[in-house]
């Protein structure tokens, strides 16, 4: 069975790295769309770390593992 991952990484206010994940976006999701909802996260100030707001997305990749379940 395969799975993926979305990982979209921010920078907080601190400097500090922000990662959001999602468990298994579309199979068609683009760079666009993807980079469309991280500014969206960023305008719209709606996470907030420790170090303070999130203030600037810095990169995204798609994570595919195959796992296989073994029958013991």
């Amino acid at each position: 069975m395969e799975k993926a991952r979305l990982e979209m990484d921010f920078l907080d206010q601190g400097g500090k790295k922000f990662k959001l994940t999602v468990d298994e976006p579309r199979e068609d999701i683009t760079e666009a769309e993807v980079g469309a909802a991280m500014e969206d996260v960023v305008d719209r100030n709606i996470f907030h770390t420790v170090a303070g707001d999130v203030v600037d997305s810095i990169g995204a990749r798609i994570i595919t593992t195959v796992v296989q379940e073994l029958e013991i």
